[in-house]
């Protein structure tokens, strides 16, 4: 039986180098197989539900030998998933900018504020402030973001954020997976059968393939959260809680916790709603004993019971506090917050409405069923973390956010760690689960992947663009572009001026030396679409920042502009703002530099 699960586990590695248009057929042919197992077994568990221990022993999947071969195929499995996920990511970041497709605001805001932060000059954005020169940690405190930042200033061309990010989807995946096997060789064999479905599960993970595949830095709660709940975990081990040895835990513990913190200014919130559950039956079982020692002092009762576990829980829980505390009510005091983009803001405006919306109560709660099969669960054999984690998901449920609402695309941070913890809890855990139930389990993922067009995303993608000579033409011209950017010796380049703006070109023509050669000062205002393509030794600003070039190119060398008016999305970059952009750039009596055969670019008058 462990062959057939190593089989399964390498569902997704397969659809990772295998053709579209095969993907849903295939995942359905796995789910009419797991279905067929599904009927099978039950109808075993009915011919010998008379039998003692009939779901027990039928349970038993493995031999002794199987059990031995189970690590050497889990590292085939672990081995061929970051290979063939790596050939995935590759190609899919290769497709996505053939067809000039990595114009996503995030994706350039979140690749220059790590450049930044390489660059010593710290969270600095000009994507997530009014007046482009904030702190990207007013729009999101996110400083743990700041582990991605080698990645970014090592690979060249504004790659390294893809690599990061996919690097993290791939480490928190074979960590969660070497965590649950860790645990699986100190349990019972009840725990290994459990493993086998916890296995399949992470490896045809919809969830964490949607995080990993975002181009996000939410992605680092896979690593932060595993570092996290490890360490909690070995909490309960703990005997003395006066020992040395104790106090390094909690130390490590507490370090942890603020790790985990760090990802997003929303993690505090989540960690404190998935924790409740476990405080609540904290305090029952406190009320029981006092009410059988009524003579008894609360407190030492308190202590008594489980002293490293609720010692444990009220660290996290204090410093979680202390956090949200800073976050939401001393940290705004520090520095100009009207510079830059709350979250706040963000989470209240207003979608176009193209943008999908899940509806009614009947979708929410099929979501919540397919997040809670996906760790494996056993849907409500574990109550308290069940009850955690549909805490964690109202916060979706009444959300008005369209990706938040529907957990779509990164929005799944928030839930994906608890879930996978919990799945690990029910591993070592004592309950039995059913062959039946197991099928079913994982007849429902692969059913739900299958219904899910993106999962995993086609790497062959045809351009959105309607007009494919404009997309031509576009590539074409970046390429001249980026060589007038970083020119050391600019030259005079043919194009037709109107008469007025020749003294403004001569001058621009004949900037000093110093200034020509300084590239780590260029800075360029650009429309998203196009800023990815600009090399990465500029600094780029979003096109509609250019009513504060005055003050933002102070700190340049140069300041350009970069747009094609043509080549834009008219529902959500209608052309008339482009034009509008320019007209402002006119009356800044901008220099006309080059024009292509759709990109423009123009130079802004100098003001240092």
């Amino acid at each position: 039986m462990v062959y057939l699960f190593f089989l399964f586990s390498l569902v997704s590695s397969f659809l990772f180098i295998s053709p579209k248009n095969f993907h849903a057929p295939f995942q359905k042919g796995v789910f009419l197989f797991l279905i067929s197992l599904t009927i099978i077994s039950f109808w075993k568990e009915k011919k010998f539900k008379s039998k003692q221990n009939s779901i027990s022993t039928n349970f038993d999947f493995l031999s002794d030998k199987q059990i031995t071969v189970l690590p050497y195929l889990l590292f085939i499995s672990s081995l061929f998933f970051l290979i063939t996920s790596s050939y995935h990511v590759f190609h899919l970041s290769k497709s996505l900018a053939d067809v000039v497709l990595f114009q996503d605001a995030d994706y350039i805001g979140i690749s220059d504020i790590l450049l930044s932060i390489s660059r010593g000059e710290g969270f600095t954005s000009s994507y997530y402030s009014e007046s482009g020169e904030g702190s990207y940690l007013h729009h999101h405190f996110a400083p743990g973001m700041a582990v991605l930042s080698p990645f970014v200033y090592l690979i060249p061309n504004r790659w390294g954020l893809a690599a990061g990010i996919f690097f993290v989807y791939q480490l928190g995946t074979i960590l969660w997976l070497l965590w649950a096997y860790q645990i699986t060789t100190k349990n019972s064999k009840e725990s290994v059968n459990k493993f086998l479905v916890f296995w399949v599960l992470v490896t045809n993970q919809l969830y964490l393939y949607r995080i990993g595949s975002s181009f996000h830095f939410e992605v680092l709660v896979l690593v932060f959260g595993i570092f996290f709940f490890y360490i909690w975990e070995k909490g309960k081990k703990i005997q003395n809680a006066q020992s040395l040895q104790s106090w390094f835990y909690y130390s490590i513990l507490s370090i942890a916790t603020i790790l985990y913190l760090t990802v997003k200014e929303d993690i505090g919130i989540y960690l404190l709603l998935f924790f409740i559950p476990t405080v609540l039956n904290l305090l029952y079982n406190l009320s029981k004993k006092i009410k059988n020692s009524p003579k008894a002092n609360p407190f030492f009762i308190f202590l008594s019971q489980e002293i490293s576990t609720n010692l444990s829980l009220t660290i996290v829980l204090s410093i979680t506090f202390i956090w949200l505390c800073f976050i939401f009510f001393f940290y705004p005091k520090f520095g100009d917050k009207s510079e830059s983009i709350s979250w706040t803001q963000t989470l209240t405006q207003e979608y176009h409405p193209v943008f999908k919306q899940v509806n009614g109560f009947q979708k929410s709660l099929q979501i919540f069923l397919e997040l809670t099969i996906s760790g494996g669960l056993g849907i409500f054999q574990m109550l308290t973390e069940v009850l955690g984690i549909g805490l964690i998901y109202t916060t979706h449920l009444f959300s008005s956010r369209p990706w938040h609402h529907e957990v779509y695309t990164y929005y799944c941070y928030s839930l994906i760690p608890f879930i996978l913890y919990s799945g690990i809890l029910w591993i070592q855990s004592e309950r039995k689960t059913s062959p039946t139930f197991i099928f079913f389990m994982l007849a429902c993922l692969f059913w739900k992947n299958s219904l899910d067009q993106n999962y995993p995303l086609n790497t062959k993608i045809e351009s959105p663009w309607k007009n494919p000579t404009i997309q031509r033409e576009i590539q074409s011209d970046l390429k001249e572009v980026n060589l007038i950017l970083l020119s050391k010796n600019k030259e005079p380049i043919p194009w037709k001026p109107d008469e007025k703006q020749i003294p403004e070109i001569l001058k621009y023509l004949n900037l000093p030396s110093d200034l020509k050669e300084n590239s780590n000062r260029i800075f360029v205002f650009s429309q998203y679409n196009l800023s990815f393509y600009l090399a990465d030794k500029t600094t780029t600003f979003p096109l509609e920042q250019i009513k504060h070039s005055s003050s933002i190119c102070k700190k340049a060398n140069v300041c350009y502009m970069v747009m094609a008016p043509e080549f834009t999305d008219e529902i959500l970059w209608p052309k008339s703002r482009i034009l509008e952009y320019k007209k402002e750039l006119e009356n800044q009596k901008g220099v006309f530099v080059w024009k292509g055969n759709q990109i423009e670019v123009w130079k802004l008058k100098q003001t240092n």
